[in-house]
């Protein structure tokens, strides 16, 4: 699967930019399933990603369509929190308009981040079937089941070499 024609992947070197554009799209993207976000998540998702855009090693691949609109990011930075002192590359978001979901649009924003990124690399997400699978088809696979306190859903840590 190839992503959709006339979309320009790039690495944006000034992700604060795009605030209004990401917040719009995560909240396209994280409001229905298997997310549930209420849109005010979309904000603190963006606020939260933009506060690290200048940490060594941050990397942002950002997709856009012939006209210039923004439908798709993956974006990362070498960290410990989900190692538990392990210097690793997290994927910390890949987001994909709903238009253009089912394309191989997130695919190749994987490939194009994980291209800049050093191993090993870790990733969490929700441990529901269709983005679980979704990453094991993509050279994931499961370290850890976290059902972290006061979130009503269990997720669990990946990690490709």
């Amino acid at each position: 699967m190839t992503p959709d024609a006339g979309l320009a992947l790039s690495e944006p070197t000034d992700p604060a930019a795009l605030r209004d554009e990401l917040i719009a799209l995560c909240a396209q993207a994280f409001c229905g399933p298997p997310w549930h976000e209420p849109p005010r998540g979309a904000v603190r998702t963006v606020d939260r990603l933009l506060g690290v855009a200048g940490r060594p090693g941050f990397r942002m691949v950002a997709a856009h369509d012939a006209d210039g609109a923004l439908t798709g990011i993956a974006a990362g930075w070498p960290d410990t929190v989900l190692s538990g002192g392990e210097q690793a590359f997290e994927l910390y978001e890949l987001v994909v308009a709903p238009a253009h979901q089912g394309r191989g649009l997130g695919r190749a924003l994987h490939d194009g981040l994980l291209a800049l990124a050093p191993g090993p690399r870790l990733l969490m997400t929700l441990d529901v079937p269709e983005l679980r699978g979704r990453y094991e088809r993509w050279g994931w696979n499961v370290v850890e089941h976290r059902a972290p306190e006061r979130v009503p859903q269990n997720y669990v840590v990946m990690r490709a070499d």
